[in-house]
């Protein structure tokens, strides 16, 4: 066949590395980083998904500032010492909103008491909502937070277009955060 370069029993370990390394070029360490990095991206599609606060009858109710495009204060959504592993926010569930107008929501992290520092913002959404009560009981809205550390609480914000201290409920959807071998370095800061 052409093409074909050799063929190697892929039952036998060794044998099936010393073939990639003799043909592809890769050795044993970069295989191992490879195979982590593609068992990383599997993780990310089969991961089981978990919702905060599992009690349905919780929520973290954020407020925005009654000056209109000012975020309210932090409000606590994942107390501090409560998820055991680094962690990523894969969506923002819409559980009550107060008004018909756009809300940008914002989360953070800190690990520690405090409010989130400067640059550890972990996402962000903008959305509008045209009426109220909303046509759907909730909306989960995709997030691609960074990775968030062990044990760090999470932390939520929200601002709106109108001069009302406007109120959203919101729960978060999680799942665990797999390590690549060579991350990229998160960006500082943005420009805005």
């Amino acid at each position: 066949m052409a093409g074909v370069i050799s063929t190697v029993d892929l039952s036998d370990l060794a044998a099936a590395i010393a073939f990639v390394e003799a043909n592809v070029g890769l050795n044993a360490v970069e295989i191992g980083h490879n195979s982590h990095d593609l068992s990383a991206i599997e993780h990310g599609f089969h991961s089981r998904w978990r919702v905060y606060p599992q009690n349905v009858g919780l929520v973290a109710t954020l407020t925005a500032d009654a000056v209109a495009d000012t975020f309210g204060n932090w409000v606590e959504i994942i107390p501090l010492d409560t998820v055991p592993f680094p962690y990523d926010v894969i969506g923002v569930v819409l559980e009550v909103l107060s008004a018909s107008t756009t809300y940008h929501v914002q989360l953070g992290y800190s690990v520690d008491a405090g409010d989130p520092p400067a640059n550890h913002e972990a996402g962000e959404r903008r959305f509008k909502i045209a009426t109220i009560p909303a046509v759907r009981a909730t909306e989960l809205l995709e997030i691609a937070s960074q990775n968030i550390p062990a044990n760090a609480k999470l932390w939520g914000r929200v601002k709106t277009a109108s001069i009302n201290a406007d109120t959203c409920q919101v729960s978060v959807v999680l799942d665990r955060h797999i390590e690549i071998t060579n991350p990229e370095p998160l960006y500082g800061a943005f420009p805005w």
